[in-house]
């Protein structure tokens, strides 16, 4: 079964990365938006398949991340999608604020690309349940 990722980010080299992690992972599609406003007028789309894992960035043009997060959680029909924060973000107001709005997780954009890879490939093959515990030890992975 093929799992589809769905990036939300306004930055073009950010989810070229991203999407080139995801190419290394077996059974992975990869989509990317550029702000909240495509993201649900993909989502309402009749012929568009609902992602299995959104991936949101917080600072965005026309509907950021934030208001995103609240309109999904929200919404009956994509409430149940689960939710990374995606930023180059590692605030502390910002953690809290994406786990008290719903996010499954908060992920400061690694780095290294090997990195970046290696949590793709972890929340690509992990069940919800044990995400958290097998990403404990990555830096970019941050819990409130």
């Amino acid at each position: 079964m093929i799992r589809k990722f769905l990036l939300v980010d306004d930055d073009a080299d950010d989810a070229s990365l991203f999407c080139e992690a995801l190419n290394n992972i077996g059974s992975v599609e990869c989509n990317t938006v550029e702000n909240g406003l495509e993201l649900f007028k993909l989502l309402s789309n009749q012929n568009s398949n609902i992602p299995d894992i959104i991936f949101l960035d917080i600072n965005m043009p026309m509907m950021d991340g934030w208001e995103c997060l609240k309109k999904l959680k929200e919404s009956s029909n994509y409430k149940s999608i689960p939710i990374i924060m995606y930023s180059t973000s590692s605030a502390k107001k910002d953690i809290d604020m994406a786990y008290s709005l719903g996010a499954q997780l908060f992920l400061t954009k690694p780095e290294e690309f090997r990195e970046l890879s290696k949590i793709l490939e972890i929340v690509a093959t992990s069940s919800q349940d044990s995400l958290l515990s097998q990403l404990k030890g990555f830096k970019s992975v941050k819990v409130n």
